[in-house]
């Protein structure tokens, strides 16, 4: 109990420092330019300035913290606090405490109490990550705590008012777990009036090249060191590998390569892990004849481009260079010939 309270209290002190995985950093997981991503930052941009709560669903990894921080700094609480708190993370015994506090009275020697998440991020965002791991107690008390817009700490007896926007993040199917029986459903219909699906890295494989630079740049300033590029035949593997782990796992793919990797050159397939090294083999080569047409050479290399991405488009138009609407342009046009 001592070492999950430590856990607890060093997560807490990371927040209050403003230490999240989006704002210390300097890695933006919603750059990029493909049509999903835009969309996505189309909705986020039309929602941020609702009061009402926000459900962000989307798989482990796929970057919910970032759209719960993008909707806070475009929208009216701006300058007000950001905090997160991780169901997931923190004991069930110690989840309460940390989001609603505790009590003068019930605090050990003198002076006053301490608060809870829920009072610090008055006036600004609380992020709820991992909501369907909140206790059956803990979600009664956060559907109280978010319509009576009040929270009592532990061991007291008066409230304390807040005045918070919770964005609560979810990487399962919340609506299925209320037909379950797991969660509330009184608490997910709150929480469910906007709900936003975060896409996961595989659908935006066109953003790839654009997150991977990004994330180097920032590897390379917290080593203190010059950033690394990408060889050709090592981006290509990294836009046709499925990502199940999404960016978390691109970070630390990259954060790999780039401890695998002596000298100034850049990061070649050999640096690769395993699993991606052996995943492709290498590209298959176009033939193109002097004579040929620019259109028949295009075609080609289109087409070789398809089966080496395995017919997944955002794969391929990020392996050509170009957008996912200028490849399906491409691909209908050679279509009717």
């Amino acid at each position: 109990m001592a070492l999950a309270k430590k856990r607890v209290r060093s997560r807490r002190s990371a927040v209050e420092r403003g230490e999240g995985s989006q704002r210390a950093s300097g890695f933006d997981a919603l750059a990029g330019s493909s049509r999903t991503i835009r969309r996505l930052r189309d909705q986020i941009r039309q929602i941020a300035p609702m009061r009402t709560a926000v459900l962000v669903e989307g798989e482990p990894g796929s970057g919910k913290g970032a759209v719960a921080l993008s909707l806070h700094r475009q929208g009216p609480r701006r300058g007000g606090p950001f905090q997160e708190f991780d169901c997931v993370a923190t004991p069930e015994s110690l989840q309460e405490t940390e989001l609603f506090g505790i009590a003068a009275s019930r605090a050990r020697g003198p002076g006053p109490g301490r608060p809870g998440l829920f009072e610090m991020a008055s006036g600004g965002t609380l992020m709820l990550k991992g909501i369907e791991a909140a206790s059956p107690r803990l979600q009664a008390q956060l559907l109280r705590a978010m319509q009576d817009r009040r929270v009592v700490p532990i061991g007291g007896a008066d409230f304390v008012r807040v005045d918070v926007r919770v964005v609560a993040g979810t990487s399962r199917d919340l609506a299925a777990e209320v037909a379950a029986g797991r969660f509330r459903g009184d608490l997910f219909n709150v929480l469910a009036m906007v709900r936003i699906a975060v896409p996961p890295l595989r659908e935006r494989a066109e953003d790839i090249p654009a997150l991977a630079e990004r994330l180097l740049r920032e590897l390379a300033r917290e080593r203190g060191r010059r950033s690394r590029a990408i060889t050709h035949g090592a981006m290509e593997r990294l836009v046709a590998y499925p990502w199940p782990g999404n960016l978390r796992e691109l970070r630390g793919v990259l954060e790999a390569m780039v401890s695998a990797t002596r000298g100034r050159g850049g990061l070649e397939v050999s640096a690769l892990p395993a699993e991606l090294r052996e995943r492709e083999g290498p590209a298959a080569k176009v033939d193109v004849a002097v004579g040929m047409t620019l259109d028949e050479a295009e075609r080609r290399l289109i087409e070789a481009t398809m089966r080496h991405a395995g017919n997944r488009k955002p794969q391929a138009a990020a392996i050509l260079g170009i957008g996912l609407r200028t490849l399906y342009r491409k691909l209908e046009r050679m279509a009717r010939r």
